[in-house]
């Protein structure tokens, strides 16, 4: 009989309770579905100078910093209530003080809420409703002990953590926006679903995926520079569109001969851009965002990319060194194949979930 993977997907929920991080772990990764633009660029901008990127990088920058204050949550009049409803999935509420309590977990962090962080959590939170939705329909049923050998897990998880050393256990999820008692719930729905996905999933197809995966699995890494241009705080179609042209302009001048990481000083909007884009080593999953690390390990050394979009934005990346991995078999790493082929299992379900549902946003 094969065991049952629990732990990956309650670390899938939690994770949707945190912000998203260029270099965040996989479960939020892979939460945004984005794809690969191909740069579309005419004759007159293949012709721009570098004092033309110049204005138009700060064109770009100056709108990003205007709504990125534009965005700051002003204080109003209007009483806003915990029982006020922030959104309806499929009927049902999501209330302000839920969405409340995750806010305050990027507080605490002295981190400003942007509506683009709003809406960030109003989209995890839809996400668990979703999964909630589903498996109260499941005819799957759990163990108190089961629930319990878990939350046991879980707890000896987090304190592990240095930061979070001698600290019971309400203390830290407190500061996650979480308690005991929603961690139960979670951990019962997580059993339950994860019951529900082993059905569905076979040996042989976590060995298929293994062997069309291996890079995931044999510590292979790849360095890598690049240069973004964030759109998280963009409003408009027309400050979108102006960001990705300006990634265009740059992979132009880069093309032409411009030095990339001279390029990643000057127009980057990522804290690398100092160090010329370096971002350093980084592996094929759970280090660095899905979009853009399947990208780096498509590409060679020396090779920069065309124009990749993920949830921060537009980015440009150059491959500068790889580490080959190591010789494994799938006997060798299936519990690290599980646990991705676990989170690929639940990240489909509300990929179909969320296109069935009917989602209305009152926020």
């Amino acid at each position: 009989m094969r065991r049952m993977i629990v732990i990956p997907v309650v670390l899938f929920l939690f994770a949707m309770q945190a912000n998203y991080f260029l270099f965040a772990n996989e479960d939020a990764e892979a939460e945004t579905e984005v794809g690969i633009d191909a740069a579309e660029v005419n004759t007159d901008e293949s012709t721009a100078t570098v004092s033309e990127i110049s204005e138009s990088a700060e064109a770009v920058v100056e709108k990003g910093a205007e709504a990125t204050a534009n965005k700051v949550t002003p204080v109003v009049a209007v009483e806003e209530k915990e029982n006020d409803v922030i959104a309806m999935v499929n009927g049902e509420k999501i209330l302000r003080i839920t969405f409340d309590k995750r806010l305050n977990v990027f507080r605490r962090m002295d981190q400003e809420v942007t509506d683009a962080i709003k809406m960030q959590v109003v989209d995890q939170l839809i996400k668990k409703m979703l999964l909630k939705q589903f498996v109260d329909k499941q005819d799957v049923s759990v163990s108190g002990d089961d629930i319990q050998g878990e939350i046991e897990k879980i707890k000896f998880f987090l304190q592990n953590n240095p930061s979070n050393k001698d600290k019971p256990m309400d203390e830290i999820l407190e500061t996650q926006g979480s308690s005991i008692s929603e961690l139960k719930e979670e951990v019962s729905r997580a059993l339950a679903l994860s019951k529900y996905l082993e059905n569905s999933v076979t040996d042989a197809d976590k060995k298929s995926y293994f062997d069309a995966n291996i890079d995931a699995f044999n510590g292979a890494k790849v360095k890598a520079s690049h240069i973004l241009i964030d759109t998280r705080n963009l409003k408009t179609d027309a400050e979108k569109e102006e960001a990705k042209k300006m990634i265009e302009i740059v992979k132009i001048e880069i093309d032409k001969g411009t030095d990339f990481a001279k390029m990643a000083k000057k127009y980057s909007n990522c804290p690398s851009a100092e160090n010329g884009g370096d971002i350093g080593f980084f592996q094929r999953k759970g280090s660095i965002v899905e979009e853009f690390a399947q990208v780096a390990f498509a590409m060679k050394v020396g090779e920069i990319s065309e124009p990749v979009k993920t949830q921060f934005g537009y980015h440009i990346i150059k491959v500068t060194e790889k580490e080959e991995g190591k010789d494994v078999s799938y006997a060798d790493v299936s519990d690290m194949v599980d646990f991705v082929y676990m989170q690929i299992k639940t990240e489909s379900l509300l990929k179909e979930l969320h296109d069935k549902a009917e989602i209305k946003i009152m926020l």
